[in-house]
């Protein structure tokens, strides 16, 4: 199986040799998770997962990551499987996006991390995430939640073009979504205050740099992009690439609008990466 899909950050071409041994194992761990670890010097060191439902979650012991490196890995990889249902068989897709749970931990580890799809007849190269892989350009990038979706694009935009570092938050794919093992979320509303925003309003119009907030076919916000200037925001919108919109289409349907304390009114961006329209 090929690449899953997306920017490849030069990860799986640099580490080759683990990538590769690491598809392996996920094809012969299915339909459990797979787990390793790559060192320094680009090997692959498989580990047991330990987890009480390894088909959902992994877990590996400490004496297995501390004898990488003296625990501080290259990277971790890891496989997220599809298994037939018990009783009508039928086989749905691996998880194609991070878990709140691997960003977190991924956080914490502060590594690169790679995800392989794996079922039962082999495993994709897999996708990379992590403050530590380098990033896509902002425009004409693909969606995948956690890694590439509205917040990753405000995120993206802050450091790149206004040089505003802000945290990550972990979350599961439609985390506004109602759950019966979890508790409606409400990320945005809830989370904008601690990444370091203030609510702002205007009278005469949004400013550059202004993160408008709206839901859409949702009752909480879930979805967020920047205000670029000259009437257009850049957004990431659910299985779509990046771009720039006219922002009286999305007029309606705004929330409300916060600035970083860090960004003055008056600023004003140099420039923005764009590789929409290369070959």
């Amino acid at each position: 199986m090929s690449d899953a899909f997306g920017f490849d950050p030069g990860l799986n071409a640099r580490w080759r040799g683990a990538v590769d041994a690491h598809k392996d194992h996920a094809r012969a761990d299915w339909p459990a998770e797979a787990v390793g670890l790559v060192d320094a010097e680009g090997g692959y060191h498989p580990c047991e997962n330990i987890a009480e439902d390894p088909t959902s979650f992994f877990e590996i012991r400490d004496r297995d990551l501390a004898a990488v490196d003296g625990g501080r890995p290259a990277a971790l990889l890891h496989s997220h499987t599809a298994v037939p249902h018990p009783e009508s068989g039928a086989t749905t897709q691996p998880n194609d996006s991070p878990s709140a749970a691997d960003m977190q931990t991924q956080i914490d580890m502060a590594i690169p991390w790679g995800i392989s799809l794996c079922i039962e007849t082999g495993a994709t190269d897999p996708f990379w995430f992590g403050d530590q892989v380098p990033r896509p350009p902002l425009f004409g990038r693909s969606f995948r939640h956690g890694v590439d979706d509205c917040y990753a694009f405000i995120r993206d935009w802050h450091r790149e073009v206004a040089g505003i570092a802000i945290p990550d938050f972990p979350r599961d794919a439609e985390w506004w979504e109602p759950r019966e093992d979890a508790p409606q979320q409400d990320l945005y509303r809830d989370g904008f205050e601690a990444a370091g925003f203030d609510r702002v309003h205007r009278p005469d119009g949004p400013l550059p740099g202004d993160v408008f907030l709206c839901s859409i076919r949702s009752p909480v916000m879930n979805h967020g992009g920047v205000y670029l200037g000259d009437g257009l925001i850049g957004h990431h919108l659910v299985h779509q690439l990046s771009l720039r919109s006219p922002a009286t289409i999305w007029r309606a349907k705004l929330g409300f609008l916060v600035r970083h304390r860090d960004l003055p009114d008056d600023w004003r961006p140099d420039h923005v990466r764009d590789h929409s329209a290369d070959p």
